[in-house]
């Protein structure tokens, strides 16, 4: 048998144990007893106890029997017991019927057979006892649990707590154990025979493996604990008490996991942590106050949490100038680890959320306290791009990058449950009541002092010069901030420029990490769009010179020949790359030039520096080579197509035009000035010409009814002379399923323009 590939074992003891299965126990009743008495113990039944080894010593025992009988019992409960596995009512009663008859006597003699291997042979086989405390662990759900929870179990288990090679297995099966589907009077009878909290606290955590471990078992044991405390209708009050004492002694432990440096070890307490809050937060909608304990738990808690939030200092992040393959628009898809990290993050802001509805003083005393002490210590020391930690220890010194990101990421927390409480309206400061003082209300509720709050917090983030710092996990949160917040410049207008200034700056659009350059851009693009009525017409001209290097198109050759093929029905286009990001600027530069309030020669001079560039690189292409030429090039068309959709960005900037669909006497833009029609008809004639003599393209097509559509809205009755060229060029050459984007785009002329 030793000498058999391990397949053959498994085969061998899947056959015997569904013959098994088909005659136990009618035919053959002794079906288990021969099995263990196969392996060389005497098939002993009934109690455990401490002479079970002396029986069956390692001299009678055969190892490799042994292992077969393990195997036999794990085909035997996956036949029988496994959820995974569905199965018809009628396998279901006799698997029932089969674990009946089990329970009679055998399920003791193969306690027995346990006990008698993990006596006798745990030092020198340790592969065959890890086998039997898996087992133990899964036949636990079903069993007696007495017939593995005495004195003599205990005593072995709590010795293999202490054996290295087996202290996890062994920790593992005291957690299924401890998780068995009890009533509560009899699993807290359970939990105090085991000692499983005094148990705990003496063991030493060494490595990852076995931390984990221990963490699951206190993370089960919490589960258990607070299911006890909840349960009002067969726990009583003397129970849920008891329950309670034995899980304030569990929660320092839960911490000490919590705290631990290492992922896996903190985040194998989550669920008891959840369910600790999920109770305080019942209890608390049912009147109670919380008590001295729960407070303190709850402050030593809410910090760990908010360490946690933070970034490892030894996490790995790209160069600037790293991207993926096929990563055409230079942001990085989203890793392994950054993807764990988010989960994590998740976690942990439900959990300092839950505890921001259960005491919201303790929230903002931390949070508020945390994020306002990191970006002071930015504000008087500076932030480091390169250093993770704090230049002379934490809270001292130079900012390290990991708690100059963290400053911002809880603003954004802070502000987050701000506005998913009752909605987040910045008010004039005459209206705030002083800070400390708290309006009436539900408890987590928007108060006007949290508003105040809020809007200090976020002017100390944009004061501190954290933005300075060009490490790639400060821009992208930071500037999320003030878009998700955008309500904050209603009130605080003077805070515009500032951070126009560090939108526009190194660490904003000129990002020196290409990954994080197209964030920015989008976020640029959303903060103009939230200003445009907060006086955005006074920034234009720095505004325009500060983009315009920005807005240089060039075709990327691997996005031409990837369209070329899409095109040609040899795949689907993915996109355009970078000049996808950069359509954002585009149309940014639009939405200010767009207020009425600019003057009419400022707004003239700033969009001819925009499009100049555009109009020439577009009749250079069309003057040096001819049609039939362009048309196999499909660089050239891409190019051509990102001038037609850039100008299309720009003007899609402009408000739509006004127009009465009963007359046609309102249908003229008077929003905009004569000189800007002017030069909006010029990229009309031009779009247009390219179209009609480059119509086969179904890129130069797509680029043309995108920026003729935009001008069609901006312009109106002014454009329609150019919607039968339009159509006649589109429908001429366009295929199947570019007739849905014109048909629509017709049907939305026809309704707006209807009287004409």
């Amino acid at each position: 048998y030793q000498a058999e590939p391990g397949f053959i074992k498994n085969t061998l003891a899947h056959a015997v144990t569904l013959l098994g299965l088909a005659m136990y126990p009618a035919r053959w009743p002794t079906f288990i007893e021969d099995m263990v008495k196969l392996a060389g113990m005497p098939g002993t039944s009934g109690p455990v106890s401490e002479d079970s080894v002396a029986g069956a010593g390692s001299a009678h025992i055969n190892p490799g029997l042994a292992d077969f009988l393990m195997k036999v019992l794990g085909s035997l409960d996956e036949e029988m017991v496994n959820r995974v596995v569905p199965r018809a009512a009628g396998e279901a009663a006799r698997n029932t019927e089969i674990k009946d008859a089990m329970r009679v006597t055998d399920v003791s003699r193969m306690a027995h057979a346990w006990y008698a291997i993990l006596g006798s042979l745990s030092g020198s086989h340790p592969d065959l006892s890890r086998g039997v405390l898996r087992l133990m662990g899964v036949y636990a759900a079903w069993i007696d649990i007495n017939l593995v929870v005495n004195q003599p179990f205990m005593r072995i288990l709590f010795e293999l707590l202490q054996t290295p090679a087996l202290r996890c297995a062994a920790c593992h099966c005291l957690a299924e154990i401890v998780g068995k589907g009890m009533r509560a009077t009899d699993k807290l009878q359970l939990l105090r025979f085991i000692g499983i909290v005094g148990t705990m606290k003496h063991l030493e955590i060494g490595d990852v493996e076995f931390g984990e471990q221990v963490g699951r078992l206190a993370n089960v044991t919490g589960i258990e604990l607070n299911a006890i405390l909840v349960d009002r209708e067969s726990a009583t009050a003397e129970t849920r008490a008891a329950a309670a004492s034995m899980l304030e002694e569990l929660q320092p432990l839960l911490l000490t996991f919590l705290s631990h440096k290492q992922s896996e070890i903190s985040s194998s307490v989550f669920a008891a942590v959840n369910d600790s809050l999920t109770a305080l937060k019942k209890a608390q909608r049912e009147g109670a106050p919380l008590s001295g304990f729960q407070q303190a738990f709850l402050a030593k808690l809410l910090p760990i949490l908010v360490d946690k939030l933070q970034y490892r200092s030894d996490y790995a992040w790209p160069s600037p100038t790293d991207a993926v393959a096929g990563d055409t628009d230079g942001s990085l898809d989203e890793d392994d680890d950054e993807a764990m990290f988010g989960e994590l993050r998740h976690s942990l802001r439900v959990f300092i959320d839950a505890i921001g509805q259960i005491a919201p003083e303790l929230y903002d005393s931390v949070v508020l306290a945390t994020a306002q002490g990191i970006f002071k210590q930015c504000a008087q020391c500076g932030v480091s791009a390169e250093q993770a930690a704090d230049e002379a220890g934490s809270g001292h010194g130079r900012v390290g990058w990991v708690r100059a990101e963290l400053g911002i990421y809880l603003t954004q927390a802070y502000g987050e449950r701000l506005s998913s409480s009752k909605g987040l309206r910045f008010g004039s400061a005459k209206q705030d009541p002083p800070n400390g003082s708290r309006a009436g209300g539900t408890p987590g509720a928007a108060s006007p002092s949290s508003i105040a709050s809020l809007r200090g917090l976020l002017s100390m983030m944009i004061q501190s010069g954290v933005i300075g710092s060009s490490h790639p996990s400060i821009a992208p949160v930071y500037f999320e901030n003030l878009v998700r917040f955008g309500g904050y410049f209603e009130v605080e207008r003077e805070a515009i420029a500032p951070v126009l200034t560090s939108f526009l700056g190194p660490t904003g659009i000129r990002h020196p990490y290409r990954t994080v350059r197209p964030r920015v851009w989008y976020f640029l693009h959303r903060f103009v769009k939230q200003i445009a009525n907060l006086g955005i017409a006074e920034y234009a001209g720095d505004f325009i010179s500060a983009v315009a290097d920005m807005l240089k198109i060039k075709a990327d050759p691997t996005v031409a020949a990837a369209a070329a093929a899409a095109a040609a029905g040899a795949g689907a286009s993915g996109g355009y790359g970078v000049f996808d990001s950069q359509l954002y600027l585009f149309e940014a530069c639009g939405m200010v030039l767009a207020p009425a309030s600019l003057d009419d020669s400022s707004r003239m001079a700033l969009l001819q520096h925009i499009f100049d560039p555009l109009f020439a690189g577009a009749q250079q292409i069309m003057n040096a080579r001819a049609a039939d030429q362009i048309l196999q090039d499909p660089r050239t068309l891409l190019q051509l197509h990102h001038y037609l959709i850039a100008i299309g960005s720009v003007v899609k900037g402009f408000p739509d035009v006004r127009v009465d669909t009963k007359t046609t006497s309102a249908s003229a833009p008077h929003q905009l000035s004569p000189s800007t029609v002017q030069v909006f008809l010029k990229a009309a004639d031009m779009s247009i010409a390219i179209l009609e003599a480059l119509r086969a393209s179904q890129l130069i097509r797509e680029a043309a009814r995108f920026s003729l559509s935009r001008m069609l809205s901006v312009l109106g009755a002014e454009a329609l002379p150019y919607l039968p060229r339009l159509t006649n060029s589109l429908v001429s050459s366009c295929a199947v399923e570019e007739l849905v984007d014109l048909l629509g785009l017709l049907g939305q002329v026809v309704f707006k323009f209807k009287p004409h």
